[in-house]
């Protein structure tokens, strides 16, 4: 069921294994990677505080946030409540339904009717210890997404957008390149954070033509950023 936000209390410490951003320029850099969401529905993973949340409520004609903490969900929920635009889901990324939420809707499949929905973008601060299922989940769902922008950690960040022979290109480095161009587009420092890593911010794009094994599946543009978000990276370990 979707919950909302609450209006911003005293800084939480984050407990999931994410640091909140700090940074007001930082975040919109960020969001500016995702380019013109005016006309488009854009997916938040891990929203925290909602710093860059407040920037994509003005900016998206929908935005869906999932957030796993139970209080800053409910915080984010009053905080957005008068935007009818903004949809806060309190749940588990790597367990809600996204055919539900992105997929065809009922009534959709009838005999001449075509339905091809809009692929979304995506955007999020991605914990530490989950960033790899995270990204792997959003690749598996590829057909939903045009464009991601992620903040993960720099060592993260590295491994995506290594070369082939490279000492840091791995099996993480090829699925996502299956997938699409990925693209480092700046770094963070600690000072950009609450509870602060060294972040830095990549993007990539995706492949028209995928390998035959993968034709079927991502369309659209990635990106990473180091504990910031998609297209976006992170330099050291968060913990």
């Amino acid at each position: 069921m979707p919950k909302g936000a609450a209006s911003q209390t005293s800084p939480r410490k984050p407990k999931l294994g994410q640091h909140f951003l700090a940074d007001e320029a930082a975040a919109l850099r960020i969001v500016e990677a995702l380019g013109d969401v005016s006309e488009a529905t854009v997916l938040e993973i891990g929203p925290g505080r909602g710093a860059i949340t407040d920037l994509l409520a003005r900016k998206s004609r929908r935005l869906i946030a999932v957030e796993l903490d139970r209080v800053l969900s409910a915080q984010l929920r009053m905080k957005f409540s008068m935007h009818p635009n903004v949809e806060i889901i309190e749940g588990d990324i790597l367990t809600i339904e996204l055919d539900t939420v992105f997929g065809a809707k009922p009534g959709s499949l009838r005999t001449g009717l075509n339905f091809a929905p809009e692929p979304a973008r995506v955007i999020g601060n991605l914990p530490y210890y989950i960033t790899s299922d995270i990204l792997l989940r959003l690749l598996e769902y590829h057909r939903y997404f045009s464009t991601i922008v992620l903040m993960v950690q720099k060592e993260v960040a590295d491994r995506l957008a290594a070369s082939p022979g490279s000492r840091d290109y791995g099996l993480l480095s090829a699925t996502a390149q299956l997938y699409g161009r990925v693209e480092q587009l700046f770094t963070l420092p600690p000072a950009a954070f609450f509870s602060a890593p060294e972040s830095s911010v990549e993007r990539g794009s995706h492949y028209d033509q995928a390998p035959a094994e993968v034709a079927s599946r991502f369309r659209g543009r990635v990106h990473c950023v180091p504990e910031t978000l998609l297209w976006a990276e992170t330099q050291n370990s968060l913990e």
